[in-house]
Formats: structure tokens, sequence, C-alpha cells
């Protein structure tokens, strides 16, 4: 019998229970580097460069940055998966970097490359936004680039899928290579798209939290994500769940 999504972001929250100042402490490192990261890419000019070659650079720049920071989330999701299994583990935000980083940049570059092809065709069109525009003509020439935005978001989770795990197998499996780690993760997921598809949508509203709150509120929302994601991988993957409640049936 699988166990239904609220069954799973419920112990989720137990597993959390205490431990949330670790979590969030990590979360907040994250967040803090997200902030100075952005700030130094919009220092340099680069994103409005007239030149071919600066936008490519800063768009290289990014996605170093981005990938930099998953192997910070790393740390994050190895706490979190820890205490799922019972784990007594403080924090270690630069786990990734002494284990295998290349193998672990690599399976994010080619998670983001899946999902970053959905949204090109937003890209393109949001340079060709003028520049100097009033607010409501930006509001009028924006809408446009989300409704693109908004096409891409279903056909990117998608493509996702069948590689959602692939840090867990490393964590539990660091020596792997990437396509092995990516391979064992699609493994795990045939008859679970829609399982895993399902409980990522259940999170949309706190999405909406997180935009409602600039932020802040994904101190929370971060760690309780991985946390049932943990839980997740641990069901498909067949270990010994923490806990043996009585489970829900309401799907």
């Amino acid at each position: 019998m699988t166990i239904p999504s609220r069954e799973l972001k419920r112990r989720a929250r137990c597993v959390l229970e205490g431990k949330y100042f670790f979590a969030a402490n990590t979360a907040c490192s994250l967040m803090l580097y997200s902030f100075f990261v952005t700030l130094i890419l919009q220092h340099t000019g680069l994103g409005i460069s007239e030149k071919p070659a600066g936008i490519a650079f800063y768009y290289i720049l990014w996605l170093i940055m981005a990938l930099l920071g998953s192997l910070l989330e790393v740390g994050l999701i190895r706490y979190v998966y820890l205490l799922s299994r019972k784990e007594q583990e403080t924090p270690k935000l630069f786990y990734a970097l002494g284990k295998q980083p290349d193998t672990f940049l690599l399976v994010y570059g080619f998670r983001y490359l899946l999902a970053l092809v959905w949204f090109v065709p937003a890209i393109l069109e949001a340079r060709r936004l003028p520049v100097n525009l009033d607010p409501l003509a930006l509001m009028k020439a924006l809408l446009p680039v989300c409704l693109l935005i908004l096409a891409g978001v279903l056909p990117a989770l998608a493509a996702s899928l069948p590689y959602g795990l692939a840090c867990y197998v490393l964590l539990d499996q660091p020596y792997l290579s990437a396509h092995e780690a990516l391979g064992t993760s699609r493994r795990l997921m045939k008859g679970n798209y829609l399982r895993l598809f399902r409980l990522w949508l259940s999170f949309l509203p706190f999405v909406l939290l997180i935009a409602g709150t600039s932020g802040v509120a994904l101190l929370w929302v971060k760690p309780y994500f991985h946390t049932t994601m943990s839980q997740f991988y641990m069901e498909v993957s067949h270990q010994e769940l923490p806990e043996e409640p009585q489970i829900s049936i309401v799907v």
C-alpha cells in the first residue's frame, strides 16, 4: 500500500518537530547566498548588455552560481534525510564539497538544463522588452512573458520527475557516477511519476505563501519540502520508515 502525500507531509512535520532551528538556520544561509549572488550579478550589468557575448556570459555566471548554491543545499537535504532515518546529525552546509562535488554538479546541471529549456521562449521574450517603460506599460509588456513562464512550468516539472531522487541516491551511494545516480532515480520513479507530481503540486500554496512574505516563509517551507521528499524516497526505495502510525486513506 502506498502512503498518501498527506501522510508523508505529516511524517515530515513530526521529523522536524524540535529540529526546525537548525534546519531554518541552514535555509537562511542558502537564502543569504542567493541574495548576495543576485546583487553581484545585477551589479555586473551584463544582464542588460547590448552585446550577445555579455548576455551569454551573464547566463553562464548565473548557472555557475546556481550550481554552487545546489551544492550547499545538499547539506540541508542530507540533514533532514538523516533526521528522517532517526540518525542524529548536525547540518553540514559544505558536505557536498567534500563528497564528489563534480558528481553532484553534473546531476544538478543536467536537471537544470532539462527544466530550463522549457523557459527559453520566456527568456527570449523578456530580452525583447524595451527599457525605461512606465509601470503600466511594463505590466502590459510583461504579460506575454508571464504566460510563457506559466506554459513552461508543467513541462519542466514533468521533465524533472524521473530524476527528482538523484540527490538522495547519491547521499546513500556517494561513489556512484552522475549517470548511475540519474539512472537509479529513473528506475525508482517507475510507476511513481503521478504520485511525485501530485506531491510537488501540493506545495503550490506554499509558493504563494513565500511570494506573499517576500521569501521569509522559505525558511520554513524549504526544510518541510526536503523532509517530505526524504519520506517519499525512503518509501519508494523500500527503506524502513521511522514510524508506523495508522495511515490515512485520504488521497
